[in-house]
This record gives structure tokens, sequence and C-alpha cells, in this order.
């Protein structure tokens, strides 16, 4: 070990500051109670596995298969004739009464709507069919009369074939054209984030047969289908969960966001299976290759090949698909058989709230490839075609990535004996030829196992348990458990979660203290149902959903389940873990802890935004903050090499880059989103090296710089967006905008410096200058003083500065004056966190990197409201959406009385973990080179001050681990420079030191 001691004054130097710009990832962190981290990945074992070229290029002797579309014309009851009554009340906005056919959800659906305004009462008419939109059936009607003073509205609808009639309060609306199908489910609709509806005294009849009907005050019936379940039904939308409330007359239907739909046919899973011999004795090798439209589940020979989920994960299943693979040498015998459980995954599923749901596709179906090597050098490949069967029965009898998963265990394939042929290739013509790939990426596992903490009772029969963690996952239930199990056959135990309980403080709590809270789900219901078999002692994993939550409730056990029997599952891309941090700061620590569950919840094969509402999407902007921490903490480059070709096979000809990847539509084009292309390429350069990243994505990252250009007026963009979004001050667009052209353009210029292009290096550098240019001629003032302020009224906000600092935007004899600017207004804001997405992850570093670390570690640690570390002393354990989700004033600014709060968006959101980025460029002071990226070379140089006495930490790079730690009460500074690196070391009084690998002490006396 070099011990060097050196008399070192605290005097700050900058060298370039490498901030985030790019997109959600998972870290890793500290684990509430005793919780076990746990690896269930097949990542290492698969690995070494042949391409599938090498047997069968691209799949081509496989087929996919799928199970057999039923004819519903065979189907002899039909029911197209019959009226409907309710009462709706309506709050102040919209809600729907629902009818549909025997599919449900995803099936077609016709909705009649009352929306209450100050410039009248409309109805509104809408249908979905296959979980979207059908816009040509759209009506709006001004009502002639309005409802009475509570917005209550009787409707009366009679159904014949193509029509509807409609009246309400006696009035007659007209007569609505609507597609024809077969009656086979009711239910409600309100749109998302809008104040509930409620509605009471529903009757569906046909020739004055009770089809459905329900007063919600124990008067129901549904004889649209048969309830076969144990136990006495509650509503006529039993199993499923309802809420009521009390009105003047009993109760009635709470309509919360999203659909409520009585119960329909099964959806149960479909599984395929093949018997096949095999001479095991001469097998050298045996390699699965398999892709699907939707997600799989496998096993050979009754073992499980995989404990992965949801593979092959997320892509942009119209151009291309992926797939993976498992060596299954092992698990062949001389009798096989090779079963496939096919489930939606986010083919259909997961891709949006209902307004703007766009599944990819009507049909799942599988396909792969078995390949057997002997060891005479022989090979057999046994290939998805007509020699499969498919069974339509199986205890997963509905799977949904936001509404939840039904298990059934009195269902099964194998007890049924349901097997018929397969249909071969009945997908849609234009994803029958798609290209296959190998999934490059982690796929997503099980990465971490939390044991619940404890269970209470705050309703009788409402189990509630605390697993004293928020993550992204799912839940494992031992019912082996559970004390006096009387359980019956049939009997349905159900599982809501949540990330927060109710309380009689919260404004807008949504059931009873003690409850879990899910008016922040919006449309998305995150529920699982349970029904139990012959065996009462199972244990249950809900393997084909996900869900953001902390707590969950249980009803429908007569007993509580100790806690112990309850296991929650954080769910992840299995990424290696690379990054560490901690000081001597608590409140640091716990945001640095929130932050690693924050991205671990949204790293789901692809950066997502949150993890528990109706979204869960890959929002290219908050992909494009969080991707530089992600970088840190984990190996993330396979990851984000892969989001970037789905960003890539998306991209609009004009060069626009779609807001949401994957997604089957395109549109955004927005300033900050958009320049992911540019920055997550860049961050992935510096961060691991590799120059094919650059030539990957120059030419899509050009063709967004050049679409930024046309869209702008004298190289100001003023093509609207999302602005510096959650921001609690309003910076202009413009600016903020034309900031990120101009930061874009730079690293472009950049990176065909790095491929040697000096042409488009000039060429780019010349547009970042004259976006530049005319940043400062409409923001800077012709006065600009540090008293006075430098930029123009109305742009004096943090976001501006930051901005204007790290993007090198101010001229240079403004610099200065405007980092003291920054710091003046940082102080008088009282270390309130104002900046928004634009500008969050660029603020406490324009601060650092100018000598105000005290400032900035100020504003860090600062726990009073509307403070970054405010969600910390409430005791939650991931990054609110934004950093005022406790709001303790009302709309109009009044202070809440009693102390009161309400509480807004997801409460488990990547973007605010980009703030972190903060502890290992600046408190730990690890950057790398551009010259020499990768970290070939890099540099040490930790920005200390008063407010911290000590920090440690470690990154791991391509070349091994970098570690750092400093202490002010030990006077000392040490770290390790790997094999193969070299570091410029600067140490805080200014002074530098050239280091090769090895371990190295320094005095900071």
């Amino acid at each position: 070990m070099k011990s060097i001691n050196d008399n070192n004054l605290f005097a700050l130097k900058t060298i370039p500051v490498i901030v985030s710009l790019f997109g959600t990832l998972a870290l890793s962190g500290c684990a509430s109670g005793a919780n076990d981290v746990t690896t269930t990945s097949d990542q290492d074992k698969n690995a070494s596995i042949p391409l599938i070229d090498e047997y069968d290029a691209e799949m081509k002797s496989a087929h996919f298969i799928s199970a057999p579309v039923i004819d519903k014309n065979d189907i002899d009851k039909e029911i197209s004739e019959y009226e409907a009554s309710y009462n709706m009340l309506v709050g102040s906005n919209e809600a729907y009464f629902v009818l549909g056919d025997e599919t449900g959800e995803y099936g077609r659906l016709i909705l009649f709507g009352l929306r209450t305004s100050s410039d009248g009462d409309k109805f509104i008419f809408k249908s979905f069919n296959n979980g979207t939109e059908d816009k040509v059936f759209y009506k709006e009607i001004l009502l002639q009369s309005a409802s009475d003073a509570e917005n209550v509205f009787e409707v009366n609808i009679k159904v014949t074939g193509e029509q509807a009639e409609v009246g309400i309060n006696g009035e007659y609306v007209g007569a609505i054209d609507i597609p024809k199908f077969s009656l086979g489910c009711v239910g409600t609709y309100n749109n998302r984030g809008v104040d509930v509806a409620h509605i009471d005294d529903i009757s569906v009849k046909c020739k004055e047969q009770v089809l459905f009907e329900d007063d919600f005050d124990g008067n129901f019936a549904n004889n649209l289908f048969d309830y076969d379940y144990a136990g006495t039904a509650e509503s006529a939308f039993s199993p499923y969960y309802v809420k009521l409330d009390y009105d003047t007359k009993g109760k009635s239907l709470i309509v919360p966001s999203g659909f409520i739909i009585s119960e329909t046919k099964k959806d149960c899973a479909k599984t395929f299976r093949k018997e096949f011999d095999a001479d095991k004795g001469k097998i050298e090798s045996a390699y699965l290759y398999m892709t699907a439209f939707g997600s799989f589940d496998i096993t050979l020979n009754g073992q499980k090949v995989s404990e992965n989920f949801f593979e092959p994960g997320k892509m942009v299943f119209d151009q291309y698909l992926n797939y993976v693979s498992y060596d299954v040498t092992d698990f062949l015998e001389k009798n096989n058989t090779l079963s496939i459980e096919l489930f939606h995954g986010f083919f259909d599923r997961g891709v949006g709230y209902p307004e703007t749901a766009t599944p990819w596709g009507k049909r799942l179906a599988v396909k792969g490839e078995l390949v057997i090597n002997y060891k005479d050098g022989s090979r057999e490949i046994i290939p998805t075609d007509d020699s499969f069967k498919v069974s339509s029965e199986s205890r997963y009898r509905s799977d949904d990535i936001y509404q939840g998963e039904m298990i059934d265990d009195r269902i099964g394939a194998e007890e049924s004996g349901d097997w018929t042929d397969v249909a071969v290739d009945d997908v849609q013509e234009h994803l029958l030829n798609l290209p296959i790939y190998k999934k490059e990426n982690e796929s997503i596992a099980c990465t971490e196992k939390l044991k619940a903490l404890s269970v209470s009772e705050p309703v009788p029969g409402h189990f509630v348990y605390d697993f004293g963690q928020n993550i992204a996952g799912t839940i494992s239930v031992d019912f082996g458990k559970l004390k006096d199990n009387s359980a019956a056959e049939g009997e349905v135990v159900t599982f809501r979660y949540g990330e927060l309980l109710n309380s009689e403080q919260m404004v807008n709590s949504d059931d009873e203290p003690g409850t879990v809270w899910t008016q922040n789900l919006l449309t998305a219901r995150n529920t699982d149902y349970y029904v139990f078999g012959k065996e009462k002692d199972k244990k249950v994993t809900f393997l084909h959903t996900y869900h953001g939550f902390r707590y969950v409730e249980i009803t429908g056990l007569s007993n509580a389940l100790d806690a112990d029997a309850l296991e929650a599952l954080v769910l992840s891309s299995d990424l290696q873990e690379t990054g560490d941090f901690k000081c001597s700061d608590e409140i640091i620590n716990k945001y640095y802890s929130n932050s690693v569950y924050s991205l671990k919840s949204n790293l789901m094969d692809v950066p997502t935004d949150c993890c528990q509402r109706d979204e869960r999407l890959g929002w290219t902007g908050d992909a494009q903050l969080t991707s530089l921490f992600a970088m840190y903490k984990y190996d993330a480059e396979s990851f984000y090499r892969n989001y970037l070709k789905e960003i890539r096979a998306m991209q609009g000809n004009d060069g626009l880059i779609s807001d949401v990847a994957p997604a089957r539509d395109l549109f955004g084009g927005h300033s900050c989103w958009g320049d992911c292309i540019i920055t997550i390429p860049w961050n992935l350069y510096l961060q691991y090296g590799d120059d094919s990243v650059i030539r990957e994505n120059i030419d899509a990252a050009t063709k967004w710089l050049d679409y930024l250009v046309s869209n702008s007026e004298d190289f100001l963009f003023t093509s609207g967006g999302y602005g510096d979004h959650l921001s609690m001050q309003n910076t202009p667009e413009t600016l903020s905008d034309t900031a990120w052209c101009a930061h874009s353009a730079r690293i472009l210029a950049k990176m065909y410096k790095t491929i040697g292009d000096k042409e488009n290096f000039d060429k780019y550098n010349n547009i970042a200058d004259s976006f530049t240019d005319s940043w400062q001629k409409t923001f800077i003032r012709s006065d600009a003083s540090l008293e006075g302020g430098i930029l123009i009224d109305g742009a004096e906000t943090e976001t501006a500065y930051s901005l204007g600092i790290s993007f090198e935007l101010f001229p240079n004899e403004l610099m200065d004056a405007a980092a003291g600017r920054l710091k003046l207004l940082t102080e008088y804001g009282g270390y309130i966190f104002y900046p928004g997405y634009s500008g969050l992850s660029f603020y406490l570093p324009a601060l650092s990197a100018n000598g105000y670390i005290d400032d900035a570690v100020e504003a860090m640690t600062n726990t009073s409201s509307g403070g970054l570390a405010h969600p910390v002393t409430l005791g939650l354990t991931t990054n609110p959406e934004e950093i005022g989700a406790f709001k303790y004033n009302d709309f109009e600014g009044n202070e809440y009385p009693d102390g009161r709060y309400y509480v807004s968006g997801s409460l488990n959101h990547a973007a605010y973990s980009s703030v972190a980025t903060f502890c290992f460029t600046d408190i730990l002071g690890i950057v790398p080179d551009e010259e020499m990226p990768g970290y070939k070379h890099f540099y040490i140089q930790p920005k200390i001050g008063s407010m911290l006495t000590s920090a440690e930490g470690s990154f791991i790079s391509r070349y091994g681990k970098i570690s750092v730690s400093w202490n002010l009460d030990e006077k000392q500074l040490s770290c390790t420079i790997p094999d193969e690196s070299t570091c410029t070391l600067i140490l805080p009084n200014g002074e530098s030191h050239e280091l090769s690998s090895g371990e190295y002490i320094y005095s900071l006396d």
C-alpha cells in the first residue's frame, strides 16, 4: 500500500462533471427487516448457449402455435335484445355503465356515460374492442334537462341488435348505433384519475327475464354467468372485489377509475404439450429456444427450465422478436414431455391505461425449437408445429400485468384431459415472418425476498400485511401455515396491494383507516385471487403479474395468516451490482437506499416510469434521467443497449423519437425526452468504453438532432413539450427545451469526433453554438448581475441556472456569477428542491462543481415540506413521482386543518433517483475521462465541505473495483485503482496526483 501525507487545504478545483441523462435503472439497497437476498436468474448458466442460427436460422423449421378460436356463431345462446336501467351519481367529471360480450374487459364493450360540467350535462357513448377504444362509435349528446341537484341520473337503455335507445331522467336522448354482440357481462367504467362516482339499482332484463341485477343492499342476481364458487356471493359482481358506500337509500357501488366487469368465461392460460423419446445416454447437449407473442413458463418432464419472469420480455412486437434459450441437457429422459404455458405478458395487457392502450395483436402464440445434439455428431430438432396438443384449461384462470392474476386450484389441464389440435401460424399476417434475435439484455428475476414484518386487522376480516419496503414484485403465500383452515373447495381469497395505508388525516383516503390505499393506482386494479382446490395447504405464488406495493390486504379468510406465511418477491431485471455508497449523514444514506429501490422497481426489461399504476411504460424522459445512476449501481450495458434498439425501431421517418418505447403507436418528439437517443449512448460509451454503441446509434441520433433543428425557429425550440415536468417552479419551456437542444448537439458532435468524422463534428458543434447563441440572446438580461439577476423575468429558476451552468450555455464571463446566482436562489428558496424532470439531475452538480458543495448537501438533506428528503421523514422507502407528493394545502393554497394532507401520484417513481448519482460523481468524486472512456483513465475528485464528515463507496469498472473513502475526523482519504487503469486524483486543496493501479492513502490534514 502506498501512503502519502500531504498538508491539504479545502480548496476546490473542478473537472468535467458527468451528469445523469438517462433512463430508469434498477438498484439494490438496504432491505427492511431480516430479508434474504436471492438471485434466481438463469443468466450465467445459459450464457454460453449457441445461437439458434447455428442450427436453424431464425427458427425456420418452427411455426407459431396457438389455441384454436371458438367460432362464436356456434353459441346457441345469443342475447342481443334486452333492456337496462340504473341510477348513477356523477361527481365533477364523468362515469359510465358498461355492457359487454362474454370475453369481458378485453372483448367487445359498449359504454354509456354521463358527464357533468358548467356548460351542461352530456351523454357520452364509447365502444371498446380488444382493450382499445373503437372511436367510430363515439358520440356526445347535450342533455336538454339537467340532473337533480345531487347530479343523480336515472338511465334507461333498450338494446336491439345494432341500436340502443337511451332515456335519461325521463328525457328521450336518442337512438345510438352500436356494434352487435351477444351480452355476456355488465360493469362500470371511469376515466383514470377522475372523481369517483356511484351507481345503484342496476337491472338488465330480456323479455322480463332477469339477466343481471343488483341494488347493493343484498338483492342481486347474475344469470349471465354461473357462480361456481364456494360460499355465498356478496353481489352480482362476485367473486371480484368491489367497494360499496352508503347513500340516503342504503348502499351503492363506488365507480373508481378503470373497469369493473362481472365475471365472464375463463381466460385460462393455454398449455401446449408434446411427448417425445430421446436416447439419453447418447446426448451431448440439448438447448431449448423459445419466443412468443405473450410470455411463457416451460417445464420439461415436470421441471421448470427457468425461474425467470415474463419471458421473453418486452419488445417492439410488430418489428422483431427476441428469443430466450435454455440449457436443458440434464432435463431429458428416455420418455419426455415438453409443456409450455402461454400467458399475456407484455403483448396485450401491460400496454397502457384504457384511453391509450395499444395491444400489439389479438392472438397469443408461441414459437420455438428444442435442439438435441448427440455424441456421434448427429442432431435432432423438435420444432413447435402441428404435432403439439393444446389445452385451454389451466389453474391460471386469468393473468394481467395491471389487473392481477387468478389462480384456481380446481382447474388443471392434466385433470381435464381437454387436449385438442393446435392452430398453426394463426397470427396476424404482419407478425408472421418477423426477424428473430437472441435476447441480449438480462431477464426479469426475483432478486430479493422479503418477509412480512407485521399483520393487522383494521376492519373485521381484512388482514393487512406490511413488508416494510415498497417494491415491484409479487407474493408467495404458504397456506400450510394457516391455523384452523376450514376453507372449502372453491372458496376465494382476495389479495389487494398498495403503497400506503389509509388514515384519518388523509384528505383523499379511499377506505377505512389502516386498509390499503389504492386511489393512485388509477385504472390498475392490482388484485389477485386464489381459489382453493382439494389441497388446502399449498404454497401459492402469483407468477404472471406484478405489483408496486409495500402492503397487502387479504380478505376471504376466517383467520389471519401469520406474518411469516407471506413472502414478497422483489422483481427486477437481473443486473449485476457494481456500485455502493454510504456517508456520515443518515438522511443521505436513506435517500440513496430509497433511490436504489425506486430504480430497481423500474428495471422491468426496459426502464419504466413507475411500477404500480396503469402506466409502467418505457418513458424516454424518465429513462433519460436515471440511467447514469444505474450505470454506477449496476452493470447496465446490455440493458440499455437493448432499450436503444427498441427506441431506434420506433423512430419516425422524420427523425422523431417516441416518448415511450416500446409501444405500438409512435408519439412524442419532445425535447429532453427524445434526447435519450443521444445521451444514453454517450453515457454508455463513457461508462463502459465500447464505441460500437456510438456507431449503432449515431444515425438515429443524427436524425433526431436534425428533427430538433427543423422544428426550431432561429434555433429556439418552440414546438412545446413537457418542459420542466412536475417542477415546483415555472421555467419557460422554450428555455429548458432549447438548452437540451444545445446540449444534445454538443454531445452528438463529440460522438462524431469519437468515430473520426471531423466534418460532422464541426457541423454539429456549430449547431450547438447556434442553439447556445439563441438561448443567450433570448434569456440573458442585458444588465445581468449577480444581485439583480442574470436571466430575464420569469426565468430566474433553479432549473434554468442548473441547465445553463451544466450545459455551458452562459458565456465564460458570466459563469461564476451564474453559479453565485444559483446559490442565492437556493438560499432564498429555503433549500427547497424546485427543479422538475428537465433540471433535477443537474441542480446539485451545478452547485458542487462551482464551490458550493455545502449548499448542495443542504438541499439534498432538507427534510421540510418541499425538500428533497421530506419523503424520507414520512417513512417512505422509495422516491415519489414528485417531491411534493404529500400536499398540506388545498388547490387554492389554503392549509388543511388538523394536520390533514392530500397524497398525489406514484410513491415509487424512478425519476428522482437520478439525484443520487451525485453520491458517486461528487461526494465520492468518481468520474470517467472522455478521452480514455470506460475508466481506462478516470478522475477522483471528492467535493468535501463541512456538512459531511465521511463518505465511502466503490464502483466496479470493466478494469476492476474502484474505491474511495474519506474521513475528516481521521483526516484521511484512501482510494484503490484497479489493474490496467490510471487515475488523476484531485485533492480538496487542488493538488493533483497521477496514480497507477494500487491502494493509496492521503492525509487531509
